[in-house]
C-alpha cells in the first residue's frame, strides 16, 4: 500500500497530463450524471468548490445549479482547519487564499446540516466510496457535520475499485461516486 502523499503526487501528475479532449470529453459525462441525478434534481442548496488547475472544472456545476434556481456555496477556509460555505451569487467577491484557492469573502453563509447536495473534492475515489482529499482534513471536519447527500465526480485518472491508501475511522463514506468511462 502506498503513503497517502506519494498516491496524491502521482494523481496531480495523471491529471495534469490528461489530453484536453479526454478531459472535456470526460468532463461533459460526469456533468451529465450530476444533472440526472435525483438528489441533484431535488436539492435545494448545493455545497461545491471553486476548482483549480487540474481538479474537474466546477464553474458548469455552479452556473447549471444557479440556472435552476439553486442556491450554491462555495467553502471559505478558517482557523484549525474548518470552513465556511459561502452563497456565491453576482455580488459575491473572491480572494485568493494562501492555498492558491478562489474563496469568497462575503455572502450568507449555510449550516453544514442544511445542504441538500455536497459535491465532495478529492484526489482518488474508490467505487467502494472512499475517498482521499487533499490531506488537510478540511473535509474530514466538515462531512461529519453534514446530512445531505455526497457525492463525488471522478476523472479516469481519480477512480479506483477499493482503496489503495489507508482508511481512517474518522473518514466519511460518500453516498456516490460517479465516475467518467476510461477511454
Amino acid at each position: 500500500m502506498l503513503a497517502k502523499a506519494e498516491i496524491r503526487q502521482q494523481t496531480i501528475q495523471a491529471l495534469t497530463a490528461m489530453p484536453a479532449d479526454q478531459r472535456q470529453s470526460a468532463s461533459t459525462d460526469l456533468y451529465r450524471q450530476l444533472l440526472a441525478l435525483p438528489a441533484w434534481q431535488s436539492a435545494k442548496t448545493v455545497a461545491t468548490t471553486i476548482s483549480s488547475g487540474f481538479e474537474l472544472a466546477t464553474q458548469p456545476i455552479i452556473a447549471a445549479a444557479r440556472a435552476a434556481g439553486k442556491t450554491i456555496a462555495v467553502p471559505a477556509t478558517l482557523p484549525q482547519r474548518q470552513m465556511a460555505f459561502h452563497v456565491v451569487d453576482d455580488q459575491t467577491t473572491f480572494v485568493t487564499s494562501s492555498f492558491g484557492l478562489q474563496e469568497p469573502v462575503n455572502g450568507a453563509i449555510i449550516e453544514p446540516a442544511t445542504f441538500d447536495l455536497l459535491i465532495v473534492p478529492g484526489l482518488k475515489f474508490a467505487t467502494t466510496r472512499e475517498r482521499l482529499g487533499f490531506g488537510g482534513g478540511y473535509y474530514d471536519r466538515f462531512l461529519p457535520q453534514t446530512t445531505g447527500f455526497k457525492v463525488a465526480l471522478a476523472l479516469p485518472a481519480q477512480q479506483v475499485t477499493r482503496p489503495t491508501w489507508p482508511v481512517d475511522d474518522f473518514d466519511v463514506l460518500l453516498d456516490a461516486v460517479l465516475a467518467a468511462p476510461v477511454q
